[in-house]
């Protein structure tokens, strides 16, 4: 219940996708693949809206990109992030 993969799929055959960890109102993005142009932003563009739905508030990229970017990254310091992350993350057994 942990782990998640969002995926593109064309003709049968996987052709993007990302995968990561969710951990209570934060999704931590692992990693990304595109075999085709554009299907690794149309993965996560579906990702976002399916974590939307759900309340999901954060998505920790990891690694900043224009890739990124351009799907709406922001650079945020490390103070406001460890506080993002206590605010939406319970602690174990609460």
């Amino acid at each position: 219940g942990y782990a998640y993969s969002a995926e593109a799929w064309a003709n049968d055959q996987l052709v993007g996708g990302l995968y990561g960890i969710l951990l209570g109102r934060v999704f931590f993005g692992e990693s990304m693949f595109s075999l085709l142009p554009n299907s690794s932003k149309f993965a996560f563009i579906k990702w976002v809206q399916f974590l939307q739905s759900r309340g999901i508030v954060v998505i920790d990229c990891q690694v900043y990109t224009e890739h990124l970017e351009s799907l709406g990254a922001q650079m945020i310091p490390r103070e406001k992030f460890l506080s993002l992350l206590d605010e939406y993350i319970p602690e174990p057994g609460h």
